[in-house]
């Protein structure tokens, strides 16, 4: 058995020059993902921290399923189960991030060996590895890089299961890896779907792959006890209240629904279902450009439909197979262009590197509240809902404010926490104002600019100054100017 192992691998990643660049790749990849570890949680990641700080499992479902709809609970069961041992550090909250991103490269290679041939999977894992979507979501406590990781995983073993030959082994670990794909990220049902689609065309012409239609029945069936709540958060989320990812419900005419539906149905039925034009009886290229597209046509369709919902993170497995199918094409131009341009688009996506954003302010914004008198309120802001929404739950969101975990987990002073409804500016400024005439002082965490934050700050007699600020934070410190004027907002 490890011998047929060992000759499934050599096959899949080449010759000793091609499996030396491939270990390299790898090593150069772990070591580039861990650089900023350890700088503070973002706030999406303190949700992440939020959820894996509880007290038990059942407590860790709870926070997932109330703040995190949409990704079911077991990346953040499995953070708990680490933090338990290791602690919650950014360290112990990220490294799961980096060990899938890491994979995801190797994950690449391999599927381009299996597909195609050792050099373009090299050649796709080369310029995935260095593109700024693999290396943000490798250093972000979120379950973008595992959901990645699980689907190169499982588009594999279904590859495999395609064919009349088939084994029991191969179609449980097919299985396990979709159900695993589901209890991550909603999103992956995109990618299941998309799956579906491509084996319904084989089948279409011919082809008989009852080990790869049962692999993903079984998943679909693993996923089933947890179908009513992921029914129930996708209708939250699509219905109910504003996230921050999601437009408006636009009055979009019936006639463009219809033709965004038809368009989208005619594009999947194509890439599906159209005449075989490869030599290849298997037909890589139409199943990767199949898994890239279709989840992208399926979101966009929904956002004429319904509302604007299209991510680049919620397709991400897909973008990963771009890059494959990249390295096809460019495999088509011949050895020399095939190397020039990989290494060529490789080298400009790594130049980028020093112009991302790693800044996070919280250990900062914590400092700094601390500086000053524990008596000084700290107000949040009740965003993600909107008060003109027609579909809005009011009793969703985040009341408390959506920056106030990331707040806690950096600060432990006794100064009062406060939240107050940006959508009423007028009782907003009257509130913080009596509370920093009160104080003599307060603080505003919003995630607003500062021009438009001072919306629902006092104005007259009171002094508004930016103490920090982030990419999603900015931390304003209200001060009075003249106390016995400053009873309320002038």
């Amino acid at each position: 058995m490890m011998s047929n192992l060992r000759q499934q691998w050599d096959k899949n990643t080449g010759c000793p020059i091609t499996l030396g660049l491939g270990a390299l790749l790898l090593a150069v990849a772990g070591i580039l993902y861990s650089l900023h570890i350890r700088r503070p949680l973002d706030s999406s990641e303190a949700y992440t921290a939020l959820a894996a700080d509880q007290a038990g499992p059942a407590a860790v479902v709870r926070v997932a399923m109330r703040f995190d709809p949409g990704k079911p609970p077991l990346y953040q069961l499995m953070l708990h189960g680490l933090a338990l041992g290791l602690g919650k550090s950014e360290v112990t909250l990220r490294a799961p991030s980096t060990i899938a991103a890491t994979a995801t490269v190797a994950l690449l290679w391999a599927l381009g060996g299996t597909l195609f041939e050792p050099s373009i999977g090299l050649a796709a894992a080369l310029m995935w590895a260095v593109n700024p979507l693999a290396i943000i979501f490798a250093e972000w406590a979120r379950a973008y890089a595992l959901t990645i990781a699980l689907s190169l995983a499982q588009l594999l073993a279904l590859w495999k299961l395609r064919g009349e030959r088939w084994s029991p082994g191969m179609v449980i670990t097919c299985a396990l890896l979709g159900a695993a794909m589901l209890y991550t990220h909603l999103c992956t049902a995109l990618i299941l779907g998309a799956e579906t689609a491509m084996l319904a065309g084989s089948a279409w012409r011919g082809e008989r792959a009852s080990g790869a239609w049962l692999a993903l029945g079984l998943a679909l069936a693993a996923f089933v006890p947890y179908l009513p709540v992921a029914a129930d958060q996708m209708n939250t989320v699509v219905r109910g209240h504003l996230y921050d990812w999601m437009g408006y419900a636009g009055q979009t005419p019936l006639s463009y629904r219809a033709l965004a539906c038809a368009a989208g149905a005619a594009a999947i039925g194509a890439l599906a279902f159209a005449p075989r034009l490869e030599r290849d009886d298997r037909e890589p290229i139409r199943w990767c450009a199949g898994i890239a597209l279709i989840p992208a046509v399926l979101l966009l369709a929904g956002s004429v439909v319904v509302r604007p919902m299209f991510a680049i993170r919620y397709v991400s497995p897909s973008v990963a197979i771009a890059f494959l199918l990249l390295a096809r094409g460019l495999a088509a131009l011949g050895a020399r262009a095939f190397r020039l341009s990989t290494v060529g688009i490789a080298a400009f996506m790594a130049f980028l590197y020093p112009c991302y954003g790693w800044y996070e302010p919280w250990r900062d914004i914590a400092r700094i509240v601390a500086s000053g008198s524990p008596e000084e309120p700290v107000f949040f802001e009740p965003i993600f809902t909107d008060s003109n929404d027609p579909l809005t739950d009011h009793g969703q969101g985040f009341p408390q404010g959506f920056l106030r975990p990331a707040f806690d987990h950096y600060f432990s002073g006794p100064n009062p926490r406060r939240a107050v409804d940006p959508s009423r500016p007028e009782q907003a400024r009257r509130i913080i104002a009596q509370a920093a005439a009160a104080a003599r002082g307060a603080w505003l965490v919003t995630t607003s600019d500062e021009q438009t934050a001072r919306a629902e700050l006092p104005t007259d007699c009171f002094r508004v100054e930016r103490a920090a600020a982030g990419h999603d934070a900015t931390l304003l410190h209200i001060t009075p100017l003249r106390l016995d004027h400053c009873s309320k907002d002038r």
